[in-house]
């Protein structure tokens, strides 16, 4: 497994786009491609444990940093609201500030846009990663993200926001398969019952038992994504005892459970194995998980 850190230029936008690509060290390729989206505060050089993963088992993992995170003290959420009594002063800030890039439409629209100038880019990459000359496999690419970046990876699977009173369509043709780590259910980020509608590509969801939401919402709330989902693809893993950090591999000195990382790993590649490789493999059950799929 390697790993290269290159700028994508981005003529539209002004400024670069960062990003960090874990890839085969062997394999021959061509490699299927995935592009990751962290949550919010992060950056490329979050979720190593996924990028390593994917990269040692013949995969492409490119992880821009977005740009909103130019904004926010990375990791914001968990240095400040975790690490901070209920009332201090640098918990409420760093929620106000959380919740004001997380309810500004133009970061909806702006991480999407950054997934696309990924994909756009995959030309450069191997002309800057010489590495990767000749082994992509742009016509195998996935999405996948956790918290904020689930919300985007639902975006580009076609999940349909409203914004300013009409649903838009964010969806990203380019992607044949979605992983959405701790997804949003309705009623956040112009999310309701009939966004979903229009995913109509396979999308596996994993959330646990103490994944509750930034504004109080219970679990069971990241449910809903997979349930208003129409059939054909889809897939929900709930692990027991996952809360929130568990899929950015947990917080500051309370690292996450390896029994959890592991059981994300075997779902994702369980998953990009059926729907990037084509391969006839049953999604695996890993131990304390309910898995679902219709």
């Amino acid at each position: 497994m390697r790993i290269a850190d290159r700028d994508l230029p981005d003529p539209h936008r002004g400024r670069p786009l960062p990003v960090r690509v874990y890839f085969p060290a062997r394999a021959a390729g061509p490699w299927p491609i995935i592009v990751f989206s962290h949550g919010l505060g992060g950056s490329r050089l979050g979720y190593s444990y996924l990028g390593r993963a994917w990269a040692q088992n013949g995969y492409v993992s490119i992880h821009p940093t977005h740009r909103e995170s130019a904004e926010l003290r990375s990791p914001i959420a968990i240095e400040d609201i975790e690490g901070a009594p209920a009332a201090s002063a640098p918990r409420l800030q760093a929620l106000a500030a959380m919740k004001k890039a997380i309810d500004d439409p133009g970061n909806w629209e702006a991480r999407p846009r950054d997934v696309a100038l990924v994909i756009d880019s995959l030309d450069w990459l191997q002309e800057h990663v010489p590495a990767l000359r000749g082994h992509l496999d742009s016509i195998l690419i996935g999405v996948a993200g956790h918290s904020f970046g689930s919300y985007t990876t639902l975006l580009l699977a076609g999940a349909r926001p409203r914004v300013h009173g009409h649903l838009r369509d964010f969806s990203e043709a380019r992607a044949r398969a979605f992983l959405a780590l701790s997804p949003p259910g309705n009623g956040s980020r112009g999310l309701g019952p009939h966004s979903w509608d229009s995913v109509r590509r396979p999308v596996l969801c994993v959330t646990g038992t103490r994944d509750g939401g930034l504004s109080g919402e219970p679990p069971s709330w990241r449910e809903q994504s997979f349930q208003s989902m129409p059939e054909g693809g889809k897939a929900l893993a709930v692990l027991d005892g996952a809360e929130h950090f568990t899929f950015s591999g947990g917080r500051p000195r309370r690292p996450a459970d390896p029994h959890h990382l592991a059981a994300v790993e075997e779902l994702s590649l369980a998953f990009w194995s059926r729907h990037l490789r084509g391969d006839s493999v049953p999604l695996p059950h890993p131990r304390g998980a309910r898995v679902l799929e219709k």
